[in-house]
Parts: C-alpha cells; structure tokens; sequence
C-alpha cells in the first residue's frame, strides 16, 4: 500500500469502519476524520484482512501528533473488542496538512464465531465502532476526537475447484481427443465474475496442460459453473503410463492454479492445488 502512514494491527477479531452520516459537521478546531475507502483482502475459508483507508486533517497551522486511539466494535449487537492502543512512534500532520492512514485489520473466524453464536450461519454482518483517537499539539495538551462508524462484512466460505469426468472422443494407443472439465463452484451468498481462471492439469502424475480458462463467466451465489478444456495428446511423446492410466479409470488427476474474480466486496486472486481420482467418459 502506498500510503503515507499506516497502523498495522493483528488481533483475533476486527474493527469495521464506514463514512460517518453526511449532516455531521467536523469541529473547526478538531481533527477531521473520514473513512475514505474499505478493502477485503487476501479471503479464506479461516478468515481475511480488512483494510480501511482513514482520511485525516489537521485544521491548525502547527502540527498535531496522533498517539493513541481507542475503540469498542460490537458485531450484530453483541460487544466484541473493547481495546486502547497507545502508538510506539506517534504519527505527525503538519499544520493544515491532510494524509491518509491505512488501518491493516487481520479477522481470524474461528475467534469471530466464538464470540458471536450463529453468525457462521449468515452471509454477512454489520459491525459498529465507537472509540476515539487522541492527539497532541507538540508540547502541548491532548484531545481526543470521537468517531463513529459501521459497515458491512462478507461471511468467506472459498471458491471450489474440482476436476469432472474426461469426456473421450478418442482413445488409442498412440494419443487421445479429450475434454477436460472442472466445476467452479460458489458456496458464497454473493455472486462473482471470474476475471481469468489460470491451471495446470496433471493426469496419472503428467503435466498436459497449462490453460486460461472462464473469462467473463459469472457464477451465482451457491452456484456452480462447470469449464472444459480441450486436450490433444501424443502418448510417444508423453508416455505409456497416460495411455494406462486414462484406458484403466479412475485416472489420477491433478489441477493447480488461480483464479482472480470481481464481486461486491472487491477483486480477489484465490490459489487451488485439488487431487483426485476421476471417471472417463467415453463419447459416441
């Protein structure tokens, strides 16, 4: 991130900030806070990162020093962190200076659903914060300025990609027509765009292939989207143990990759290495 001052904090739980309501009217004198941007990043089915993008301004012509801040977040009502940070190395805004402060929040969903019971069960769930940031003019008296915030967050369950069946329109000695096909699937209560599905096929431990498949295809909430990929193979060339294998199902079959997707909650690039043994199909 390229911002000019960050907080990075890793804690069994989170904090989730959104813009305060637009009828607020920020003190002259006081620090002026805003949320400017929400990210989700790097999601898996044992949690995420929430990154939250504060603007700050200092109002004053001298430089005010950010050197503690606290904050009580509560998750569909219930209290879930009530914490006081003081700043090893406090963060400074010059006079009339505006920056921005990249907030790094680590969720963990196993500490996440301990405190909340039945949330695992929902989609998503808003979160509210209240707390306050303290400051201090160099030499001088400290102040702390109130916020506010709530937002919304996904409840990941990951992305499944599993190989299907090989359809076999030709299986001799010498080489095969095949189709390869896998199921993308989305256990998820929002639908996602796949931006480019990216793999490497390995059949009875032979690589065959490396492919960029599904671009453009949406897949819906708990939906599921199955992919194909054609395979022209030369067994002199890649050997009798492919021939084996795909003459004797199941066949051995290894798919490794990544896939990038757009949805709601931003864009993600999510890995999946899946083994395992599958059916051949032989087509008339």
């Amino acid at each position: 991130m390229n911002y000019r001052r960050a907080l990075a904090i890793t804690i069994a739980g989170w904090v989730c900030v959104a813009p305060a309501s637009a009828g607020a009217v920020p003190q002259k004198r006081e620090i002026e806070i805003s949320v400017q941007e929400k990210r989700i990043l790097e999601p898996i089915p044992q949690g995420l990162s929430l990154v939250f993008v504060l603007h700050v301004k200092n109002p004053l012509t001298v430089a005010q020093l950010l050197i503690r801040y606290d904050y009580r977040a509560s998750i569909d009502g219930a209290e879930f962190l009530n914490l006081e940070i003081a700043l090893d190395a406090p963060i400074r805004l010059e006079g009339r200076e505006e920056i921005e402060i990249a907030l790094p929040i680590k969720i963990t969903y196993a500490y996440l659903f301990a405190a909340v019971p039945g949330i695992q069960d929902r989609d998503q769930a808003l979160c509210s914060v209240t707390g306050g940031m303290a400051f201090q003019v160099e030499r001088g008296r400290e102040k702390r300025v109130p916020i506010s915030f709530s937002g919304e967050f996904p409840i990941f369950r990951g992305i499944e990609v599993n190989p299907l069946p090989i359809e076999a329109r030709d299986l001799t000695v010498g080489g095969a027509d095949l189709i390869f096909k896998a199921s993308v699937g989305n256990p998820n209560g929002f639908p996602f765009k796949i931006d480019r599905l990216s793999c490497r096929i390995e059949l009875v431990g032979v690589p065959v292939s490396k492919s960029v498949i599904g671009q453009g295809v949406t897949v819906d909430a708990r939906g599921e989207k199955a992919l194909s990929v054609p395979l022209l193979l030369d067994f002199f060339e890649l050997g009798r143990s492919l021939y084996d294998g795909l003459s004797q199902p199941p066949v051995d079959v290894r798919l490794v990759g990544e896939i990038e997707l757009s949805s709601v909650w931003g864009t993600f690039t999510i890995p999946f290495d899946h083994r395992t043994k599958v059916a051949v199909v032989k087509l008339p």
